[in-house]
Formats: structure tokens, sequence, C-alpha cells
């Protein structure tokens, strides 16, 4: 059988990396090598082009993309930012395999013998960047493999960017997506709103608005929250002056910053900065996530079971020097020991909501403004969250899933830690067989499956494969063939599905991405 438009398949062998910093209005014009490579936008977005003496090409290549530049080719990288660009050329020479087929071999061109910049998308390569660029392939046999190993991954992703194109809308999905990520990682730097909408692909307007539906914010707004939420952080630990607090995270005026700050949260800076000193321990480990919120994390952390080995943890308890303690229900003579190191609260987290609790923690800090707002945008995303829940699902029932160890534990209407957020909060519809369940457990997917509920949230470790969450999906819908129609979303968790502040705030954020990905 001949091969499909003559395409591959080829060995790979990695050559090395060469990287290019490209100051702002300059361009690197690299002459055509004897090597293909695959290039990588390490840093802001460059203007590509490849010529092969006949035919030019041009394409943007945004932060974290990467492209082809075939053997031969003239490539020229123009910087598009305010500052230095950096991209890497990863350089690999092909061989094509013999056809077994016995066709010649001028049938098997490559499918990038035809001139054209194909850009793709692969997010584990900022994770080998390093790697490649490292001196040491040349000495380290194994890192050489483990380099042959990504190049034939970047060839896949290649070739499934190639065979699958996207339509304009799901990229400019992933585009949003990737805009969010990176002012999560890169706040401390300028950002110029209007050239990153630029590079979308669609309309300054048609950005902003795909924008505000993903996040809720648009995306001036989304940047001011992630600078501001990464200066409660600075404040909260051993505040250096707040000019560099400013500078950090992407203000050069200190002034302009602590009158963001005040505006929206409230209190100064400085302020803030005061009342976060307080060292704070705490005896349940679903507090952490609620002082997360606003920045803050405690001088220790003690589990549940620490009562078993009382008197040591009393001990290391004092020892911290807290000046505040939050603890679940304890006997009264565990509270008087506490009480006795410092002002103790009993916060009975069971019996009422998350959002009255965070409250109260904001209070006994003396916190209360940046609480107030740290609520506002989380109902913000809630009703951001709501829209694409009535676009998605309308009435039709969500079941609620946790599975781990091959377990299933399904949330019922009679779990607060389920119902606050997706039953209440995002008001989707339960299936009619949790009304009075609080949690079921069972080994069986068959059992989860008897609920009668065509639409399935499973929950899973963040530590789970995308492949087991294939097969899993897999699984659930063949156990109902009319489910092939329905919606099977996955949201990942760490360590545990905490009733707090952060995890609220996380499960809104991926439910959002999922529904707007599977539309």
């Amino acid at each position: 059988m001949k091969r499909k438009d003559g395409m591959g398949p080829f060995t790979l062998n990695y050559t090395h990396t060469e990287e290019y910093r490209i100051e702002s209005g300059f361009h690197a014009d690299i002459a055509e090598r004897e090597e293909d490579a695959f290039g990588f936008a390490l840093k802001d977005g460059v203007r590509v082009s490849i010529d092969d003496g006949d035919q030019r090409r041009t394409a943007k290549v945004l932060n974290g993309e990467l492209f082809l530049i075939p053997a031969g080719c003239r490539c020229i990288v123009q910087s598009m930012a305010k500052h230095e660009s950096r991209v890497l050329m990863i350089r690999f020479r092909k061989e094509l395999l013999p056809d077994p087929a016995g066709g010649p071999d001028s049938e098997h061109r490559a499918h990038y013998d035809t001139l054209k910049l194909i850009v793709f998308r692969m997010p584990q390569v900022r994770n080998w960047v390093q790697d490649f660029a490292s001196d040491a392939v040349s000495v380290d046999q194994a890192l050489y493999y483990q380099l042959q190993s990504n190049l034939y991954a970047m060839a896949s992703a290649m070739m499934s960017t190639i065979q699958n194109p996207k339509e304009p809308e799901e990229d400019l999905l992933e585009y949003v997506e990737q805009t969010r990520r990176y002012m999560q990682e890169q706040y401390h730097n300028p950002m110029d709103m209007e050239e990153i909408a630029a590079l979308s692909g669609a309309s300054a307007s048609r950005f902003y608005q795909a924008f505000r539906s993903y996040t809720g914010l648009s995306p001036h707004k989304y940047m001011t929250k992630v600078r501001l939420d990464a200066s409660l952080s600075l404040l909260a630990g051993s505040p250096p002056p707040i000019i560099e607090v400013a500078h950090s995270i992407g203000y050069a005026d200190e002034y302009y910053f602590s009158r963001l700050f005040k505006k929206h949260m409230g209190m100064t800076p400085t302020e803030f900065a005061a009342a976060a000193q307080k060292k704070v321990v705490t005896l349940c480990r679903v507090f952490n996530g609620d002082l997360a919120a606003f920045g803050m994390t405690p001088t220790m952390s003690l589990k549940a079971a620490w009562t078993e080995l009382l008197e040591q943890g009393l001990m290391e308890i004092a020892s911290a020097q807290p000046n505040l303690i939050l603890t679940g229900p304890v006997s009264d003579d565990i509270y008087d020991a506490l009480a006795a190191i410092a002002p103790t609260v009993i916060l009975h987290w069971k019996s009422y909501s998350w959002k009255e609790r965070i409250s109260e923690i904001g209070q006994l800090m003396g916190m209360s403004p940046v609480v107030e707002r740290w609520l506002a945008n989380y109902e913000m995303k809630v009703e951001n969250a709501r829209f694409h829940v009535r676009r998605r699902l309308g009435d039709e029932p969500l079941l609620l899933v946790s599975t781990r160890n091959h377990r299933y534990r399904v949330w019922g209407m009679k779990c607060l830690k389920m119902k606050d957020v997706f039953y209440d909060d995002l008001q989707i519809a339960p299936p009619a067989k949790v009304q009075d369940i609080i949690i079921l457990e069972t080994e069986n997917l068959d059992e989860v499956a008897e609920l009668e509920c065509e639409n399935v949230l499973f929950f899973v470790d963040e530590e789970e494969s995308e492949t087991y969450c294939r097969q899993l999906e897999a699984k659930w819908r063949k156990l109902n063939r009319s489910r092939e129609r329905h919606l099977c979303l996955f949201v990942r968790y760490e360590e545990h599905l905490q009733y707090n502040a952060s995890m609220h705030e996380s499960l809104v954020e991926q439910t959002v991405r999922q529904l707007i990905e599977l539309s």
C-alpha cells in the first residue's frame, strides 16, 4: 500500500540547538542549512518568514509556539515585542525510510516539500527547553536519547496539526488560554494588550469578547487581578519596601500601585502588610485554602491527627509563637491548652458555608475589605460560569463523581461541599437519584451509571494521565450509547477536594474551560 500523499515516515537525528536573541524592531537572517529545524518562540511573539528561493511564506508565531524550517530554506525571524525576543532552533537531520511497497523514492516527498510554514503548539516543550539548550548532550548519552524522544514527540504533534487542522474559533480559544497562562507567568513584565489582541489572528473586539467569555474579566482587569494577587503574597511575607513590590509585579510607579491597591483592596499596602504579619497556626488544613485566597500561608499547619501525640503537638504549636490559632472542633481540655498558648478560634467548618468562614477569618485577621474583594471577584466568575452552564447544559442534570485508585465517589445533594459550588453557585440541575445522597462509594462504575444521568463530571487527581481520562470516558460512554451525545468533563485537583475558597475558585475556573473547549 502506498503511503498517503507520499508522507514519510522519516528517521530523525538531533544535531544541536541554537539560540537567537533579537532586539525590538530588528530581525535575525538565518541562512539555509542542511538540517531541518523546529523553531520555538521562547519569549514573546515573532514574525517568521521562510524562503526556498522560489516561494516565501510568512506567519506570526506566538510565545510558546513551534514552527518548522525545512532544510535548504532561508529563515527571517523578526521581533514583534517592545523588548528582546528569544527563539530556539532545534536542528535535526531526517532520512526517508524505505517504502515497504517498493515505490520509487521520488514518490516519497516530505509533507513540507511544498513550501508551507507550519505552526503548532505543544505545552510540554517549555519543560524541555533547558535540556535542548544544554551543552551536555555530547557527553551525556542518556540526555541525547531523551532529546531524540522529545524530537519525535514534536514531529508527532506537528503531524497531528496538519492532519487535524483547528477551526478558527477553536484556535482563538486556545490562544486565549495561552494568553491567560502567559499573564500568570509573566505578570511582572510590561504587556501591550493591543499587540496581544493583534497576534490572536482575530479582530481586537473578537479577542476581547472571547477572553471575557473565557475568564469572566477583560484582559486589562484580569492582568490587574493577577498582579494584585501576586502583591498580596509578597506583602504577607517579610515585606520588602512598597517600591520593590510595585516593580516586581510590573508597575514602575509605586504611587500608582498604592492607589490601585487601595482602590481594589480597601486598605493600603502598608496596612495590609501589618495585618498579614500575624503568625497563624492552622490545626485543620481546610483553612489553608482560605488563607491562600488573600495571599497568606500559615506559620504552621498540623493534620487533624495531631491530637494523637497531644503533648508533642502542643510543644510544636507553642514553639511557633502564634498570634492566632484556628482549629476545628476540639474538646474543652484541648481548647484550654491551646488558648493558653495564643488566642484560639474554633471553626465548625462542616456546619456552615465556606463563604461565611472566610469572612469570619478575614475579620479575625483585620482584612475584611480584602476578603470582600475576593468574594466579589468569585461572584463575577460564578456569573460568567452560569452563562456557560445554561448555554451548554440548559436544564440537563450533571452527575459529580470523583475517582481515585479505581474507586468512585458520587457526591449527592446532601453533601455541602459540592452542593455549594455546583448545584447552588453554578445552578446546575442535580440528578433525581442524588437528591437524598450525601456520598455514595463504589468500586463499580456500573453502579454509578445506574443513577441514570447522561452527563458526568469526573474529579481526577492532577497526577493522572490523559490516557487514564480517555479510557474512563470510553468506559462511561460504553455503559450507555446515548451518552455519546452528552458531556463527559474532567476537573483536576491536588491531594484532596477541600471545602475552602481556593478549591472552589479552581473548580469554577476549570468547569468553565471544560464547557467552552467541548462546545
